[in-house]
């Protein structure tokens, strides 16, 4: 079977249940036609670059799936067909895929993005920590002086005095 990744924008005014309704719709076509969906990736709603068929906001989807040239055909015709889509763009991933293998590689990059951000939640936190325990360590205390010439003066009176003492010569 071919791999093929398909991305379309669809119409951001519309409600959340019409959203998953069309997901699902082209999602559905892939199994119908004897396809597997192998992944299915929401990106939301973002900002376009430009308006497209007069919207500035659009609806973002990935749909990756294995399946023959003519389910991918069947999805496009779908994709223009359909009022809410915006815009559509099919690529062949890979002409001879093998599903165990993909969903293997699906799995190992999320395992390894799962990774990622606990350590960014870890440094994160730890760097949080610091700045509190820095925060902490340059509170003055009530019995200590605010400035370091305080501390001067309260260790040798004469420290801020000029030299040669306070008698004009």
């Amino acid at each position: 079977m071919r791999r093929y990744e398909t991305i379309f924008i669809l119409r951001s005014d519309q409600g959340e249940p019409q959203i998953k309704d069309s997901i699902k719709r082209f999602a559905g076509i892939v199994t119908r036609g004897g396809g597997e969906v192998v992944e299915n990736e929401e990106w939301g709603a973002r900002e376009l670059a430009y308006r497209i068929k007069g919207e500035r906001r659009g609806y973002y989807v990935r749909l990756d799936y294995l399946s023959d040239g003519a389910v991918m055909n069947e999805i496009e015709r779908n994709l223009k067909l359909s009022d809410t889509v915006l815009r559509y763009l099919s690529v062949l991933v890979d002409p001879d895929a093998d599903a165990a293998k993909v969903r293997e590689e699906i799995d190992a990059r999320n395992r390894r993005i799962a990774e990622a951000r606990a350590n960014a939640e870890a440094r994160a936190a730890a760097y949080a920590a610091q700045q509190a325990e820095r925060e902490r360590a340059s509170e003055p205390a009530s019995d200590t002086p605010d400035a370091p010439e305080e501390m001067l003066a309260e260790a040798d009176p004469t420290a801020t005095e000029p030299e040669g003492g306070s008698e004009p010569h």
